[in-house]
């Protein structure tokens, strides 16, 4: 019988190891989400989002993190909720609210990287290459594929 293991080492395309890095990590934080936060894990990436750019839009973040405005305004009435954000109207648009995360916003943030962090460092650790050039070289690939399918696409 065939383990899923061996077809990840026989694998000759690039998409099938990224995709399976990537089920993994959404399997190590959204434990981690569920057992030591209270958002759930499709808010994760609005999250983080907020974390890095305190005192953003609505509209931002859901340009960001490729949702609509409602889908993003339900989360945060739900952070909101939570106590893990303030939302506040923007002097220059009154349609529009500055987003900041409480300082419960910013805890659950930073036990979010911190488990982040845990992930990477654990993926890295028998690897011949530090976790900073294994992220620079992720980085230029990403670079490369968005080059790719613009040039491609557009």
């Amino acid at each position: 019988m065939i383990e899923y293991d061996d077809i990840i080492k026989d694998s000759p395309f690039l998409a099938n190891h990224l995709i399976t890095l990537n089920k993994t990590h959404d399997f190590y934080i959204n434990k981690h989400i569920k057992s030591g936060t209270d958002i759930l894990p499709s808010q994760y990436y609005m999250l983080m989002f907020l974390y890095y750019e305190m005192g953003t839009t609505q509209s931002d973040i859901a340009k960001a993190c490729l949702m609509d405005r409602s889908g993003v305004s339900r989360a945060f009435k739900d952070f909101e909720k939570k106590g893990l954000i303030k939302r506040k109207v923007d002097n220059d648009n009154k349609r529009a609210y500055k987003i900041k995360l409480t300082q419960k916003g910013i805890e659950t943030a930073e036990f979010l990287i911190k488990k982040e962090k845990e992930w990477d460092n654990m993926i890295c650790e028998q690897l011949y290459i530090s976790r900073e050039d294994l992220l620079k070289l992720l980085s230029k690939i990403s670079l490369k594929s968005l080059e790719f399918n613009r040039n491609q696409f557009q």
